[in-house]
């Protein structure tokens, strides 16, 4: 895992963590220089997302790179984390672990939802539908819109070229299984669910998350689907973060 940072370490610190397929650059960099000015911005590189790297291991992995980088560089503590989709995934398994203190956090359409039977069908479905779009090749309108939302394509343009069906299949193994730990419920974190309107599996994951999250408030974005606001109004997400974040 790698670390990009924008603006002056003297500022409060925002973490964001960037979805399956996807980049720090294609998901937050615009987000990021926009909030620059104001904040210590860290984007997280994934393993499996940035050219030379590893191959995406699994959540527990992220996890324990993410508390080590904010243990030796902050102290431990920052005041916020950004997660979208696998990153939203993350950064729940990060708040439960409780082994960094985040005072924000907004989870953006995190993955909670366990498959149950239909977990190997999506996890084939996924990363073949994946590595179709990375090598231009046809995908079905149908099948991306069942992940992705009707009528956004979002997704398929911020797809990192050097992404690989393991990746996908080892992310795919960890969320379409996901289980939230009770420890949840220990964390101080305040937290805010985004989802688009269109976004179903997301939608259930923050009914799940407020169970253990009971203050836990949700943003939704209308006629969305899947990371589509952050894709289309940058700014806009930008400066409710912005907002979310200073309290």
């Amino acid at each position: 895992m790698r670390f990009v940072t924008m603006g002056s370490e003297e500022f409060p610190t925002l973490l964001f963590i960037h979805g399956l397929s996807a980049t720090a650059e294609s998901c937050y960099g615009k987000v990021g220089r926009l909030l620059q000015n104001n904040w210590h911005i860290v984007l997280c590189e994934l393993d499996g997302h940035y050219d030379g790297s590893p191959v995406f291991s699994g959540i527990e992995d992220a996890c324990e790179q993410i508390e080590a980088y904010v243990l030796e560089n902050h102290h431990g503590r920052i005041r916020g984390l950004v997660g979208l989709s696998l990153g939203g995934t993350i950064a729940v398994s990060v708040l439960s672990r409780g082994k960094i203190q985040i005072e924000r956090t907004v989870l953006d359409a995190a993955f909670c939802v366990d498959m149950g039977i239909l977990r190997g069908c999506y996890g084939w479905f996924f990363p073949k539908g994946v590595a179709r779009v990375r090598d231009k090749k046809y995908v079905p309108g149908r099948l991306i819109e069942l992940f992705m939302g009707k009528g956004n394509r979002s997704m398929t343009q911020m797809i990192y070229p050097g992404i690989t069906v393991e990746t996908c299949r080892n992310a795919c193994r960890d969320v379409y299984s996901y289980h939230i730990s009770g420890k949840l419920r220990n964390t101080s974190s305040l937290v805010e669910f985004w989802r688009g309107s269109r976004e179903p599996y997301p939608a259930k994951s923050a009914v799940l998350l407020m169970k253990y999250l009971p203050s836990m408030a949700e943003r939704i974005f209308p006629d969305m689907g899947h990371c589509q606001f952050l894709h289309e109004h940058p700014t806009k997400y930008a400066a409710l973060l912005d907002q979310f974040m200073r309290g």
